[in-house]
């Protein structure tokens, strides 16, 4: 793989926390209340501190073959076929969760602003801008990613406006520790899946191990921090904000609080909260484009030069299969789904390889990868 000396840690940074806030931002507070009642926002904190461990994971997997990303050392470890064969997985796992985020983004924006508007229109805007975004290389990406979290203070800004001029109500949040460990631990699992975006750093480790291995690990979990910092600040103020009679019949509870504010030189703050929203969602909708990109590129030698054909059709898949579920319950079920392909993605392929590399004493640096 060929070195970018100019890409930076912090770059690192905000492409880990445009990739990991996204839709989950909106509806988060909504889903762990329905778990953890009150003490959801112990539970995203939990997800953020197990989120946190997984990256290690990924990082002591990663350093072993610094110059390489999952899709080349694969087929060190596991042999060309096998190799292959998990390349093609994480592939599809990038449509997959691609196709997720695009679905769930469109039923908010139809819900809330373009309700009469088909959502295949809704879906191409996103997935087009996504796929323009995606077919450049990394520096390009870390270059927008840099420039776009700017507005992700915004949101945190009109937030905490929010907290400051809306009348709360600090005791919803007692007693902490009511709903119990194990409510607390499902919980946990809710908050997981708006976490996502982390894996990345199996194929972006190569990019930036240049600035030094630990600068790497640092990078992604100052990145994970923040994200979990901000999560729950979110949930906090959600159910600080809203009863826990409120709460359960606001699937969108952050779209909610800023809608109450009152400006008079903006009458619909919640639409201008959307449009930056929508960044943070093509953002998302971009790295796991990227990620599939990046292994065709690897896995398929003969077509290495094909890079924009490859985000396009990965777009197109991505958007034909978000146009499948009609009801919102086929989408719970396709959001399970993914969900549970994840762990097997993030947890059990590079574990399984990781152990591979210490068992068999395989890694970059003693040149037998």
């Amino acid at each position: 793989m060929k070195i970018q000396i100019n890409l930076t840690s912090i770059q690192l940074v905000f492409f880990i926390i445009q990739t990991q806030i996204g839709v989950g931002v909106l509806g988060l507070p909504f889903s762990v209340f329905m778990v953890s009642k009150a003490d959801g926002w112990i539970s995203v904190l939990l997800a953020g501190f197990v989120v946190q461990i997984i990256i290690v994971v990924l990082w002591l997997l990663g350093r072993r073959f610094p110059k390489k990303s999952l899709f080349q050392y694969s087929r060190n470890l596991m042999g060309k076929v096998v190799g292959s064969i998990i390349n093609i997985a994480y592939i599809l796992y990038g449509v997959l969760v691609t196709a997720l985020i695009l679905m769930y983004a469109t039923a908010i924006i139809k819900t809330w602003v373009l309700p009469l508007t088909p959502k295949w229109i809704v879906m191409f805007l996103l997935i087009i801008t996504a796929i323009l975004l995606g077919r450049e290389k990394v520096a390009d990406i870390s270059n927008v990613y840099v420039v776009v979290s700017s507005l992700i203070f915004f949101l945190i800004l009109i937030s905490m406006v929010v907290l400051m001029t809306y009348p709360i109500e600090w005791r919803y949040l007692l007693p902490i520790g009511q709903s119990g460990g194990v409510q607390i631990l499902k919980g946990a699992k809710e908050a997981y899946f708006s976490m996502l975006g982390f894996e990345l750093l199996l194929f972006l480790f190569p990019y930036f191990q240049h600035n030094g291995e630990r600068s790497v690990l640092y990078s992604v979990s100052i990145a994970n921090l923040f994200v979990t910092l901000t999560y729950t600040f979110l949930t906090i103020v959600s159910f600080i904000t809203f009863s826990p009679e409120e709460i359960v019949i606001v699937p969108q509870p952050v779209l909610y609080f800023v809608k109450s504010l009152y400006l008079q030189i903006v009458e619909r703050i919640d639409l201008v909260f959307m449009s930056l929203w929508v960044v943070n969602v093509i953002t998302s909708l971009t790295s796991y484009l990227f990620l599939s990109t990046e292994g065709s590129i690897y896995t398929f030698q003969r077509f290495k030069r094909k890079r924009s054909i490859f985000t396009m059709i990965f777009g197109v898949i991505a958007l034909v299969i978000a146009l499948i579920p009609n009801k919102e319950g086929e989408m719970e079920i396709y959001n399970k789904m993914v969900i549970n392909l994840s762990y097997l993605y993030i947890l059990v392929i590079p574990i399984l390889l990781l152990s591979i590399s210490y068992v068999f004493k395989k890694m970059e640096r003693g040149g037998s990868a």
